[in-house]
């Protein structure tokens, strides 16, 4: 990863933007902001893990599954165990405090099964990404082994238009068990990243003017949030949102700039605990105290940026 700057400002960059989201507490979804920022976070970050995978594993022909040190139990213990294990843990103390919550849950084994296998209704709302992520390896990978040999580069490219016509016409919806509509749909960014590393697009966009695609790109994304909703302008929102990251990443790196270096390697902590210190930081402290938005926007974002981090680094100090 310590080669791969790139990918670990694009990991920096997309945390960034899920804090910053979370933050924006009481505001509506349709907020300009609030729309830029979801219109390709999440698809950026499922990209990301494609690209990895390919870049770590190749064409996956060696890659063991089964097994206590296959790739399924190792997936499974980084993402399905800290989803069960902290959900559990937060049950009870989210149930007992849930005139706190903008999501009401009830004290039952209903709420509790409930809050696991439908995982946009998890305690904590951002969890959902894990169960959704783990299934989206395992069916990516179970299809390229399945295929073997036959797995080409244009038969590649032809599933992945596929996927991106079944993102358009596929209704999408939050209350799928085990977020199977979630895993389809996002099943395109992944691929498309599994395709993109080594591609001569990844070699053409490396050559490119940084700083050209970086603005192009940022100024369509402005333009794409008023043209009519849909599913082809959000599939178009999310593909030119990658771009525009990537884009970023390139100028980040060409200008020697060393600003978000502190936090690579720290993504994954941030992203599990960010919401204690953001529910900290919004849904209690405002039960008591009236604050603007010009004061507890900033105060989330921080808090939930920089409290994981220093928790890390923290622990980081006590095991040395």
């Amino acid at each position: 990863m310590k080669q791969l700057r790139d990918i670990l400002f694009l990991q920096t960059f997309g945390i960034i933007l899920v804090v910053l989201g979370h933050s924006f507490y009481q505001f509506p979804s349709d907020t300009p902001f609030i729309r830029w920022i979801y219109g390709f976070h999440m698809p950026l970050f499922f990209f990301i893990s494609g690209y990895l995978l390919k870049y770590v594993h190749g064409d996956l022909a060696h890659l063991q599954l089964s097994g206590r040190t296959g790739y399924m139990a190792r997936k499974a213990r980084r993402l399905l165990v800290p989803y069960v294990v902290i959900s559990s843990l937060f049950f009870v103390p989210k149930a007992l405090m849930s005139r706190y919550s903008v999501r009401p849950i009830q004290l039952n084994l209903h709420d509790y099964l409930d809050q696991l296998l439908i995982p946009y209704h998890n305690v904590f709302g951002a969890y959902w990404f894990m169960p959704t992520l783990f299934l989206v390896f395992i069916v990516f990978i179970l299809a390229r082994k399945t295929l073997g040999r036959h797995a080409t580069t244009t038969g590649g490219m032809v599933a992945l238009g596929a996927l991106g016509v079944v993102d358009c016409l596929m209704p999408f919806a939050k209350d799928s068990l085990l977020n199977i509509v979630g895993v389809v749909f996002y099943l395109f960014y992944f691929a498309l990243g599994y395709q993109y590393q080594a591609s001569r697009v990844e070699t053409a966009i490396k050559k490119a003017n940084a700083a050209m695609v970086f603005i192009t790109t940022l100024a369509l994304s402005v333009l794409l949030m008023y043209v009519p909703q849909g599913s082809l302008t959000d599939l178009l929102m999310a593909l030119n949102g990658i771009l525009m990251s990537i884009g970023l990443a390139l100028l980040y790196e060409r200008r020697g700039t060393h600003a978000l270096d502190h936090l690579f390697g720290y993504t994954y902590t941030i992203y599990l605990y960010s919401g204690f210190f953001q529910i900290a930081a919004l849904q209690v402290l405002l039960h008591f105290v009236s604050l603007p938005p010009v004061v507890y926007v900033p105060l989330a974002f921080l808090m939930g940026l920089y409290g994981p981090w220093a928790m890390k680094k923290a622990w980081q100090k006590l095991r040395h």
